[in-house]
This record gives structure tokens, C-alpha cells and sequence, in this order.
């Protein structure tokens, strides 16, 4: 239920869906070597690599899944079904934790790597 609303927030416009889609394997490990070595191209600050689509996509699952793995530690009793989804209490927790931790990895490297291409930095300042 959670991850179907998610995905027709996220993906509701076909706009959208080409920033986002499609999110190929081979793409990702291309664009990561070119990352770690320095030689990621940043013409369009506009279009997002595969390694930006990849993240993206897996930050709004994750918002979906922090939302979820919340209410189920908020109201285990209540929402029993969703906290046996996530394998008890005690996983929902861990869950929760983790997913946070996750988010703040994303803000962390979302900030450095807009530091370090500052087209990009220009282009969110500037809504361009």
C-alpha cells in the first residue's frame, strides 16, 4: 500500500519518470567508475546520471519504508499486521534505524557533491 502511493507521488508525471527511468545496471557501473575516478561528465545539471537515478529512486523507497517501519513501532498493537511485515517489533526498530541512517548518508553525500561540482550548486540556487 505504502510503496504503491510512493510511487504514484514520485512518479506521477511523465516528467518525472524520465528523470528517474530507467535505471540500468550496466549504466550504474559505468557512471560509478567514472565517478571514482573523476571522470563523470556534468554538462546538463538538469539530467541526472545513472548513479543520481539509482539514489534518487532508492531514497523515496526509503522514505516509504521510514514512514512505515514508524507507525509500526508507533502502534505495534494496532497495526500488527504492519509490524509482522517488518518481522516484529524489535526488526521494525532496527529497520527504522537503519533507514534513517541511510537518509542522513544521502544528505551527507548530496551536500559534498554539490560542493564539488558548483554548476550544480549554481543551478538549485539559482532554479535553473
Amino acid at each position: 500500500m505504502f510503496a504503491s502511493y510512493a510511487k504514484s507521488l514520485a512518479l506521477k508525471h511523465s516528467r518525472d519518470r524520465r528523470k528517474l527511468l530507467p535505471i540500468r545496471l550496466g549504466d550504474v557501473a559505468r557512471d560509478l567508475r567514472a565517478a571514482l575516478t573523476g571522470r563523470l561528465r556534468h554538462d546538463d545539471p538538469g539530467r541526472y546520471n545513472a548513479v543520481q537515478k539509482l539514489l534518487y529512486a532508492g531514497i523515496l523507497l526509503t522514505g516509504v519504508v521510514i514512514v512505515a517501519s514508524g507507525f509500526a513501532i508507533w502502534k505495534p498493537v494496532q497495526l500488527r499486521p504492519l509490524t509482522m511485515l517488518f518481522g516484529g517489533y524489535e526488526a521494525a526498530r532496527y529497520v527504522h534505524f537503519f533507514a534513517m541512517a541511510a537518509i542522513v548518508v544521502f544528505l551527507v553525500l548530496h551536500v559534498v557533491m554539490a560542493l564539488l561540482v558548483p554548476k550544480s550548486l549554481r543551478a538549485m540556487i539559482r532554479g535553473k
